[in-house]
């Protein structure tokens, strides 16, 4: 009886933790802490880091900020730079890593030594690169992604079979593209607003939950294309 009291207690403390859980995601505040959160996980790294310490530079697509820092990481450093991702194409060009190649030889004078072209979401990012260098002895990379996106990018490459150096976009930027998120009273009432604004941070905190449990089995290389 004492065990079964004891079980009942549990289960009802984790049902309360799960429900606060949800309802605090359900406000933008709670959206922007789980934001934050993502945001401070991985820091800013100093490119004399980097030399020495990895074989190449990855950025994955997205906001062109992030082939930006990967231009003055590469400047610092000489580092070969691998672009990855299709998308959904990007001003005219068939693939984001192109759009980034364009934008790397026009505005800097640098030639990436890897495209890749074909991956549409941060896990196939992370295999169609591994399949792409690995068989060159390309094991340690530094990444390049915004921060909010560095945790489930890195949970995705490590279970890839790569050592990831985590190397986000300096500053943080809301993923949803609106204005910077100001704190009032209102931001804690739960409602629709909340729920699109928490849309983000929580597929984000997923993939990251999901690809962190799939780098616990032990290592197979990736099926590649």
């Amino acid at each position: 009886m004492r065990t079964g009291w004891r079980i009942g207690i549990a289960v009802l403390v984790l049902v309360t933790i799960a429900s606060a859980g949800v309802l605090v995601s359900a406000t933008r505040a709670g959206a922007a802490l789980l934001l934050s959160a993502l945001e401070q996980a991985s820091a800013p790294v100093e490119p004399g880091r980097l030399a020495g310490q990895v074989d190449a530079i990855v950025v994955v697509g997205g906001r062109t900020a992030r082939v930006h820092h990967a231009a003055r990481l590469h400047l610092a450093t000489g580092l070969p730079v691998l672009l990855s991702g299709k998308g959904t194409g990007d001003s005219g060009f068939r693939a984001e890593s192109e759009k980034m190649e364009d934008i790397l030889l026009r505005q800097y004078g640098v030639g990436p030594r890897w495209v890749e072209t074909e991956s549409v979401n941060t896990h196939q990012n992370a295999v169609y690169s591994w399949c792409l260098v690995a068989g060159m002895g390309v094991r340690r990379i530094a990444l390049v992604t915004d921060p909010y996106h560095m945790p489930r990018a890195r949970a995705e490459f490590a279970a890839a079979g790569f050592e990831v150096v985590p190397a986000p976009v300096p500053g943080g930027t809301d993923p949803g593209g609106r204005p910077p998120f100001r704190w009032s009273l209102e931001a804690f009432r739960p409602g629709k607003a909340g729920w699109q604004a928490a849309r983000r941070p929580l597929l984000e905190w997923g993939g990251a939950m999901r690809a962190a449990l799939a780098g616990t089995v032990p290592f197979r290389a990736p099926s590649c294309p």
